[in-house]
């Protein structure tokens, strides 16, 4: 788990109490050059955001990066992964639950997203996104 929060020591004492201490790494929040050079040992990606988010690149990053994504459904998200993630209810443990436990025992899910990201992420690389930029551009000024 990378990031900090309020929430960090619980889920540690819980990690512990579920006899996973030695599968679940907490790691601070880190660097784009880093996370980039960590990416290829993880086995997913999950986003826990709560809140709004308008864009969410670090999940692009995941499915460039060949890992299957697990996303907090929210608006913008939704829209930028579609059905290239696995949807959970924001803030509802239960379905988090329910979407890691599909990816983690269904291996079809988790090559089908996979090869859906690398899709995915493929329409934001930096070549089609500075073009639509620019055409973007040339429509609201023209």
């Amino acid at each position: 788990m990378i990031g900090q929060g309020a929430l960090q020591e619980r889920l540690t004492q819980r990690a512990v109490q579920l006899g996973l201490r030695d599968r679940v790494q907490f790691e601070p929040f880190m660097p784009r050059a880093e996370l980039w050079s960590r990416l290829p040992e993880f086995d997913a990606f999950v986003f826990t955001t709560r809140d709004c988010e308008a864009f969410g690149l670090v999940l692009i990053e995941a499915q460039a990066h060949g890992l299957p994504v697990a996303y907090s459904d929210l608006p913008g998200v939704r829209e930028i992964l579609g059905n290239a993630g696995l949807p959970y209810a924001p803030g509802d443990p239960r379905s988090l639950a329910v979407a890691l436990n599909e990816m983690g025992r269904n291996s079809h899910c988790r090559r089908t997203l996979t090869k859906a990201g690398l899709n995915n992420a493929s329409r934001y690389d930096i070549a089609t996104t500075s073009r639509r930029l620019r055409e973007l551009t040339l429509r609201v000024t023209s």
